[in-house]
């Protein structure tokens, strides 16, 4: 039963979502700042100015340091998005340094860029879900919508350079069954895919085993999505 004395419309905007969901335990502004400075390391130009057009974008920067990464399987918490994304790239800055011949700078926008449409895709100002643009297009696709639009801007953009950063955002799904349009055809998008799904699952496992408070056993529940049992040690 709910009795209420006094009630009163909050404007939207003053609203701080982290203060009802789950939310990243790492600091946001923190965070955005350490991605901004791995955009300062980048040294192909169009590169570099495509990804300071993208997160200097207001609207996306505020939504990209607020948004989830999922709706329940990985970094499913405000400021998830940008808490994976930054793993992502530390995780791409020692993957690059050990295979010489990848392209660095490729490799790092890709990072940065392959999950950007989540922004669009994923809602949570009242409760964490998709968007009509997430259920009917889906985060791939509006990613590449978001950097085509940004690409544009930018004169004489190199077509190669182009076409390998869009190949990397819609094959980091790595296969057809998990909705890539592309699996990955080149070293640098076989890498993002890999530790893209390497830092979820990472995630997804640190997750459940926290979340399982049965303290009398050293295994978790089943995992509905991982299919397996995982153990806690």
């Amino acid at each position: 039963q709910l009795s209420i004395s006094d009630i009163q419309h909050v404007d939207q905007t003053l609203i701080n979502p982290s203060d009802y969901f789950p939310s990243s335990k790492m600091d946001s502004g923190e965070m955005f700042k350490t991605l901004m400075n791995f955009v300062e390391t980048v040294k192909t130009q169009p590169l570099k100015t495509l990804l300071e057009q993208i997160f200097s974008d207001e609207d996306i920067a505020v939504a990209f340091k607020t948004a989830p990464a999922a709706k329940g399987f990985h970094h499913s918490y405000i400021g998830g998005l940008l808490e994976h994304t930054l793993s992502v790239i530390q995780l791409l800055e020692k993957t690059s340094a050990h295979y010489s011949e990848v392209n660095r700078d490729l490799i790092i926008a890709g990072g940065m860029l392959h999950d950007i449409g989540k922004i669009k895709e994923l809602s949570f100002s009242k409760m964490i879900d998709y968007t009509d643009e997430g259920r009917l297009i889906g985060h791939i696709t509006l990613g590449l919508e978001i950097v085509n639009e940004k690409m544009a801007l930018i004169e004489d953009f190199p077509e190669q350079l182009a076409m390998e950063l869009r190949h990397i955002i819609i094959s980091h799904h790595g296969v057809l069954e998990y909705g890539s349009p592309k699996r990955p055809k080149t070293l640098e998008a076989l890498i993002v895919n890999f530790i893209d799904d390497l830092d979820a699952k990472v995630n997804a496992f640190q997750i459940f085993i926290e979340s399982s408070t049965d303290n009398e056993s050293d295994w978790t529940p089943f995992h509905r999505l991982l299919e397996r049992f995982i153990y806690k040690g």
